[in-house]
């Protein structure tokens, strides 16, 4: 089977149908998983700064809705509700997201947890497929595709590409970024950068392997035309800085100030983040939210490096481009925070997993532990516990 037989064939609806299928199968049980944990360990959740921070924004009544209101979730609803004024560190997100959690809601009765849940199944949805296309189109194998469909959504953090979160926004985003680049389709590769690069503030970071495509383009043919790619990335990511600048009065760097904020955190030496959450889980401190970020970023540094090796070299400097950045940012509390979550962005790692997944033990292996991991930390999330 060709490469290109593979391509034309996910599209049939013997083949595409499966990413639907996954996609709904592990959206009912992760949230039914979810609902039943949140009903037998019910928690207080009454609002608190710390524990429990609404924002301002009203309580769901909903129980099935409820389970899904957590942590980040809250920001981007206060945000949608009452701007960027909602509260103090709301400068951290673009605001493509919750623009659209917003419109969303105008339909459902104004409910931006709702609006918000549409909105990243939808893209959720959308990225797996347009997923499954690329992976086909790089490893000629309809299999491939599958596994790494299924990679994806059986991913232990994988419950944030159903929740009103921004993960299944820059998945899509950075899905048909890549596979516009591969296809050296420009325009369309600058307009889905450009989402990504909406979508939270290290997505600018995909402008450096559209950079990089770029460069070797023009290196062969001198056309200038290719170069609206990362101009189209770098404008999208522009608007929140100019947005503080001029329409706030603040200093255009004050997203980046925010963020920084948000985690008490900056920037380090890479490998230190590592060493100082080494050091919390032998001292007792987290030691169960310390081990999870520490073994994803250690499993992804690897990944990465074999990325690096195996695959086409865009892939390679995409996920050099974000793991860089990984290691060198520190926080207070969690040395590697939210790095169990932030991982999900390294997709061809996944990609390359779907390759070694054709071997059964690899598969199983893949499948068993990823699917371990999902419970708990999909339940840790429904009962307010933190998992990035």
């Amino acid at each position: 089977m060709t490469k290109t037989t593979s391509f034309e064939r996910v599209w049939h609806p013997r083949e595409w149908k499966y990413a639907l299928v996954v996609y709904f199968v592990m959206f009912l049980l992760i949230w039914g998983w979810m609902w039943v944990v949140g009903q037998v360990y019910a928690v207080t959740m009454s609002p608190d700064p710390i524990s429990h921070p609404y924002m301002g924004v009203a309580r769901e009544t909903n129980s099935w809705l409820e389970v899904w209101q957590r942590w980040d979730t809250l920001q981007y609803q206060a945000i949608a509700e009452r701007g960027y004024q909602a509260f103090d560190s709301a400068l951290f997100v673009p605001p493509l997201y919750p623009l659209l959690m917003r419109g969303v809601a105008a339909l459902v009765g104004n409910n931006t947890l709702l609006g918000g849940f549409i909105v990243s199944n939808i893209f959720c949805l959308a990225g797996l497929m347009a997923f499954q296309r690329l992976v086909v189109h790089e490893f000629g194998s309809l299999a491939a595709g599958r596994r790494a469909v299924l990679y994806m959504v059986s991913f232990p953090t994988a419950f944030f590409l159903f929740a009103a979160y921004t993960e299944s926004l820059f998945f899509l985003g950075a899905v048909l970024c890549l596979w516009y680049l591969r296809q050296e389709k420009w325009l369309a590769a600058g307009i889905w950068g450009a989402v990504a690069a909406l979508s939270r503030l290290p997505g600018v970071l995909i402008a450096i392997p559209a950079v990089f495509v770029v460069w070797r383009n023009w290196r062969k043919t001198r056309g200038w035309f290719p170069w609206i790619t990362p101009i189209l990335i770098s404008g999208a990511a522009a608007i929140l800085p100019l947005y503080a600048w001029l329409g706030l009065g603040l200093s255009p760097l004050a997203p980046v100030a925010t963020q920084s904020s948000r985690f008490h955190g900056g920037l380090t030496w890479p490998g230190l983040s590592l060493l100082a959450a080494i050091k919390q889980i032998w001292l007792g401190i987290y030691p169960i939210t310390n081990f999870f970020d520490l073994f994803f970023t250690v499993l992804f540094i690897a990944g990465t490096i074999a990325v690096w090796k195996r695959m086409p070299r865009l892939y390679g400097v995409y996920c050099l481009s974000f793991m860089g950045l990984y290691v060198v940012r520190i926080a207070a509390v969690y040395p590697l925070l939210s790095m169990a979550r932030y991982v999900l962005a390294l997709l061809p790692v996944f990609m390359l997993a779907a390759q070694w997944g054709k071997n059964p033990w690899v598969n199983r292996a893949i499948l068993y532990t990823s699917w371990i991991g999902l419970l708990f930390l999909s339940g840790q999330f429904a009962v307010w516990g933190w998992v990035g």
